[in-house]
């Protein structure tokens, strides 16, 4: 009974602390699909890449950070790159109730708490992208899937590199130095209609989460936090106000932080960062009828220098100390487009920053069948 209740409140606090921590990325869940001896498959490929010289002012483009609701099915990249030993720790014994003083044998340091195999918790969710936040970058561009039989397939699965018919585009890109690619993979998956949600997750390039925050803003390093001593800070003041004097700082008022809200007072770096991708986002393809629809949910991130003009005095102020390098963001840009499209096309989605090329291949089970 005392076992049961430990459990209980221990599985109690977990959850709080769950619940309270925001989850970046998650899976939204999948509607009713019809019986999986109708679904209409088909060969997705895509090869996205960023403009090497975008040609375009980037005030044009609304200053906005990462977003961190990203909502998909299938993660198609992060079990090609992490081991999941979801399998090996389903097969270790149940851990015993803790006991009052700490016990460090291997029985208790080689065990499964109940937790760790519940797929609602977002640590859980988000184990194989931990293991990726070491990475400076993806370690791969072209992703190589094993070849498998559709008909027996009940998910999407990468398809083998020898497939990809973009190959060619994607070294003139490279030979010509106009754009940098990305990311380059095929894969079969069912498509269904719209309301299903079958959103494929894609991402790719520099890692910036041992940087920046998953909201955009500059980590503070050691050197910044001792800018913040008394010593530090004194000297500082003393600076804005010989700046002051001599009109070289002004503090007006405003009714809205401009371009966006300037970063809190200190944003520390955790001891695991989250992983924020220079490219990150979904692509869903569906049915209307017979006809195919391509939605891309995009974001192509990149530190910009960014003047922080916050509306209040008190953060202008605030923001004058602020350490020199502080004024780095990581911005944002958007590639939202919807279309329909024919099997077998080549198919471009272009921004001035990125560019998308899909191709749609039928397969013997692309057909309807009821």
């Amino acid at each position: 009974m005392v076992q049961d209740w430990n459990w209980r409140r221990a599985g109690q606090q977990l959850m709080a602390t769950a619940l309270g921590a925001v989850a970046l990325v998650s899976y939204a869940p999948v509607q009713a699909a019809p019986p999986i001896d109708q679904w209409r498959w088909f060969e997705v490929e895509v090869l996205v890449f960023r403009h090497n010289d975008a040609g375009t002012s980037d005030e044009q483009f609304p200053w906005q950070g990462p977003r961190n609701d990203l909502q998909f099915q299938y993660d198609l990249i992060s079990p090609e790159l992490t081991t999941d030993f979801t399998a090996v720790v389903a097969e270790l014994p149940e851990c015993e109730a803790p006991a009052l003083r700490p016990d460090f044998s291997v029985a208790t340091i080689f065990c499964r708490k109940p937790y760790e195999l519940d797929p609602a918790l977002p640590f859980n969710q988000q184990r194989q992208q931990q293991a990726l936040a070491l990475e400076d970058r993806l370690p791969r561009i072209v992703f190589d899937g094993q070849a498998q039989e559709v008909g027996s397939a009940t998910a999407p699965f990468l398809a083998p590199a020898e497939q990809l018919e973009l190959a060619e585009m994607r070294q003139q890109l490279v030979r010509r130095g106009t754009a940098t690619p990305l990311l380059h993979l095929s894969w079969y998956q069912p498509v269904f209609s719209q309301n299903d949600a079958y959103k494929i997750r894609l991402f790719g390039g520099e890692n910036y989460g041992k940087t920046f925050s998953p909201e955009g803003y500059l980590y503070q390093d050691a050197s910044a936090e001792d800018s913040f001593t008394s010593a530090a800070l004194v000297h500082r003041i003393e600076q804005m106000l010989a700046a002051q004097q001599q009109g070289q700082l002004h503090f007006t008022g405003r009714a809205h932080d401009r371009p966006i809200a300037p970063p809190p007072a200190s944003v520390t770096r955790p001891n695991q960062p989250t992983p924020v991708w220079e490219l990150d986002g979904t692509l869903q393809i569906y049915l209307v009828g017979n006809y195919l629809h391509i939605a891309s949910d995009l974001e192509l991130r990149e530190p910009h220098a960014v003047n922080w003009q916050p509306a209040s005095l008190a953060t202008q102020a605030e923001t004058t100390l602020a350490p020199h390098d502080a004024n780095l963001f990581l911005r944002s840009f958007k590639l939202e487009q919807l279309r329909r499209v024919i099997s077998h096309e080549t198919h471009y989605f272009d921004h001035p920053k990125l560019g998308v090329v899909v191709q749609i291949r039928r397969t013997g089970l692309s057909a309807r069948r009821y």
